[in-house]
């Protein structure tokens, strides 16, 4: 397997030369120049790496010897390990004696770079690698249900466990944001959870549970997540999947909550599907109707008054419950002035708030009009 590649090696090269005076080398496991601060010197062989390789060992080499070794120069030349392997040779030029103290350093800092390297790609591999299986299993495709079960298995993940679907949206969309979202919130998930980026750049997590556990009960975690992501972001969580085929519909509910929920309550972090199952069941009824004018009969409270008194007695009637003398506190008014507004808006509408088939009716035109 390749490990450094003329990318990884110009970065050793660049990082080393800004603490170090001197130009440095990276030669291939083939003693090619892959990285220089020497740009035509890239390409060339390097009899000095060749030793270097051949005795698994450093090697000085001063000016008469490199005058005998082909694209060679005196320096020090030392052997690049990974996974006690070595897979490269990093080359300072200068006189041995000069830069022999910093020598170790270098080396010591081309293995970093190396390492750190190979643990990115290992991190964002097993991202990609969740990202497609998350994707699989909410998909409108069929689901291959041991296919995903066994890449799962492969990252030590069991898809056996009841899960909830998380689904997250940051309030300002950038791929910069995106990806700092998802590291934040990886360091809040369990071993067992998955986490996934959709085609449409939704964040999905799929929380694993328990079948007592209540969505609820998560609470907790999904604040620790507001406070780690940095930025504003909204959650919408659907209802305990049971099983992987259930994952699907527990996404919907998910999507539905946060489509639904931040129209008509825009302030709140979290919309959990089972908070705001009717407004979901009401709206998708509402979009469905063919009668497009069926609820046009609300524009006239909208049109009546221009400080939306109307609107507003209605909200307030709906989560209050009907409850007269909690209305009228809540408003700042007489009783007898919303007895008043009351009449009015079955004068405009044709729908008495205080009629319980009525205020269904009145209820889903609000929030139709609100959705939009």
């Amino acid at each position: 397997m390749q490990f450094l590649t003329y990318k990884l090696a110009q970065e050793i090269v660049e990082r080393t030369m800004e603490i170090l005076d001197s130009n440095i080398n990276v030669m291939n496991e083939e003693g090619i120049i892959i990285g220089s601060g020497d740009s035509q010197r890239i390409n060339q062989l390097h009899d000095g790496a060749l030793l270097v390789l051949k005795k698994g060992e450093s090697v000085e080499i001063d000016q008469s010897m490199a005058a005998k070794m082909k694209g060679t120069r005196s320096g020090i030349n030392l052997p690049i390990r990974f996974n006690n392997e070595i897979v490269g040779v990093v080359g300072i030029t200068g006189e041995p004696e000069q830069i022999k103290n910093y020598a170790q350093l270098v080396k010591m800092a081309a293995e970093l770079v190396l390492e750190q390297s190979f643990l990115l790609e290992r991190v964002q591999w097993r991202q990609r690698l969740q990202s497609e299986i998350v994707n699989q299993i909410i998909s409108d495709e069929d689901l291959n249900t041991e296919w995903v079960k066994d890449r799962a298995r492969f990252l030590g993940i069991n898809l056996e466990q009841p899960r909830f679907a998380l689904v997250i949206k940051p309030s300002d969309y950038t791929d910069l944001t995106n990806q700092k979202l998802i590291r934040s919130i990886q360091y809040e998930m369990n071993k067992n959870d998955l986490i996934g980026v959709t085609f449409n750049n939704e964040i999905v997590v799929l929380k694993a549970s328990s079948v007592s556990e209540s969505i609820k009960e998560l609470t907790p975690s999904l604040h620790r997540l507001l406070k780690v992501s940095g930025s504003k972001i909204i959650i919408g969580t659907g209802g305990l999947a049971e099983s992987v085929k259930e994952v699907k519909l527990s996404f919907q509910q998910a999507k539905s909550a946060v489509f639904v929920g931040s129209k008509i309550q825009p302030n709140n972090p979290f919309y959990h599907y089972e908070d705001f199952r009717l407004e979901v069941m009401l709206a998708k009824v509402g979009q469905e109707e063919p009668d497009k004018n069926i609820f046009s009969f609300y524009q006239r409270l909208l049109d009546e008054g221009k400080k939306g008194e109307l609107v507003d007695t209605l909200q307030a009637f709906i989560e209050e419950n009907g409850e007269l003398n909690k209305i009228a506190e809540r408003l700042y008014i007489h009783r007898n002035t919303l007895r008043y507004r009351l009449d009015r808006i079955e004068e405009l509408t044709g729908k008495d708030p205080r009629n319980i088939k009525d205020i269904i009716v009145l209820f889903t035109a609000k929030l139709l009009h609100d959705i939009r």
